[in-house]
């Protein structure tokens, strides 16, 4: 509750998550160890309990069930709750599927063909598990609207089926029989965005074993188009979203674990991706993070090398983020023209959108432009 950003890191070997805290500029203090299950893959945060406190949860391979520890809001975690799930348990989400306002969770089950649903109580507690069925070694999964009818669905890589399931939500914390869409070979994580601006969710999927990344485009009604797809770097694994130079338009990164280094493609707006420009970090990326690491509201990253036992920050050095100013008079008189000028800059380059005569109309004597107008 420092307001820095801190990091949460899952050890397998070790069966615990470090914590370490952040001291501001992109700086981490040592690591502090707290006990979760055997194996431990993934984790996510999120207030279980609603005591403004962040706490954890941690999918655990080996012994088949995930831990849950309670934040006591000073960085510190008390003793895990442990919850049976699948075989293999590896990733693991945090989201309200039911709509009662209490967070619930999504495993997948790497070693079967399920997913595991743990609707959430609301004091840090979990129901039993159900499980949907999915693909072949399902690995990870996120939650979104994808067919807009208000209610959240999930969608799971399926590794050996070279596929992702859509099960569609019913609103009440139970899913439909999915459907599977074609990827590349070995898909691992996902992740979901608005990649040409349609209003329609679509997935950017990496492919382990083809080195690339999967775009399907969304329909917005649970449907995709056949995948494109664009070079990463050897072994792909995780993937994230964000607006990493600052233009408006979702970007992806990339952790290769093959080549020890992250693939950086910038978005064009219209659902395509420019060719990947490369980043070092340490031996065998999979975790990763993207924001403000440091505090200058430019969008960081941060690996978990599991290879190397450390984790790697890259700093964003964009040259800046586009600013915008207005000028014009404070007050006018109505139905007397007069001039606005509105400035946008990036890198100090000075963009134009716009020319012309504007004619406003109001009632309420406001009046206003679309967000969309530049």
């Amino acid at each position: 509750g420092d307001g820095k950003v801190d990091m949460a890191v899952p050890n397998f070997g070790s069966n615990n998550i470090s914590i370490l805290l952040g001291t501001g500029g992109g700086v981490f203090g040592a690591a502090t160890n707290f006990a979760v299950g055997t194996g431990p893959q993934y984790a996510a945060t999120a207030d279980f309990n609603g005591d403004g406190k962040l706490d954890l949860v941690t999918a655990n391979w080996t012994s088949n069930n995930i831990s849950v520890l309670l934040g006591n809001g000073d960085g510190t975690f008390q003793t895990a709750v442990n919850y049976a799930a699948g075989t293999n348990p590896r990733d693991v989400i945090v989201a309200d599927l039911n709509g009662d306002g209490k967070l619930d969770l999504v495993v997948t089950n790497n070693g079967d063909t399920t997913v595991s649903v743990f609707l959430g109580n609301g004091d840090g507690t979990f129901q039993t598990q159900v499980t949907y069925t999915v693909g072949n070694s399902p690995r990870a999964v996120v939650a979104a609207d994808f067919n807009k009818d208000g209610k959240l669905d999930l969608a799971v890589t399926n590794t050996n089926d070279n596929t992702v399931s859509i099960l569609l939500g019913n609103g009440n914390g139970t899913f439909g029989a999915r459907t599977n869409f074609a990827t590349g070979n070995a898909p691992w994580f996902l992740a979901v965005g608005d990649f040409n601006a349609d209003g329609n969710l679509d997935l950017a999927i990496p492919n382990n074993g083809d080195n690339n990344v999967s775009i399907l485009l969304g329909n917005g009604n649970g449907t995709f188009q056949a995948q494109t797809t664009y070079a990463a770097g050897n072994g792909a694994h995780t993937i994230g979203i964000h607006d990493f130079n600052g233009d408006g338009i979702l970007d992806l990164v990339v952790a290769n674990n093959g080549s020890n280094n992250v693939s950086l493609l910038l978005g064009n707006g219209n659902g395509t991706f420019q060719a990947p420009t490369n980043f070092t970090v340490g031996n065998g990326p999979k975790g990763m993070f993207m924001g403000d690491l440091s505090g200058d509201g430019r969008a960081d990253i941060a690996t978990a090398n599991v290879g190397a036992g450390n984790v790697s920050v890259l700093l964003n050095t964009t040259a800046s983020f586009p600013t915008m100013t207005l000028t014009g008079p404070a007050s006018t008189t109505a139905g007397t023209p007069f001039s606005v000028t509105v400035t946008m800059k990036s890198s100090g380059v000075t963009y134009t959108a716009y020319r012309g005569t504007v004619h406003f109309t109001s009632s309420d004597i406001q009046a206003g432009l679309p967000a969309n107008f530049l």
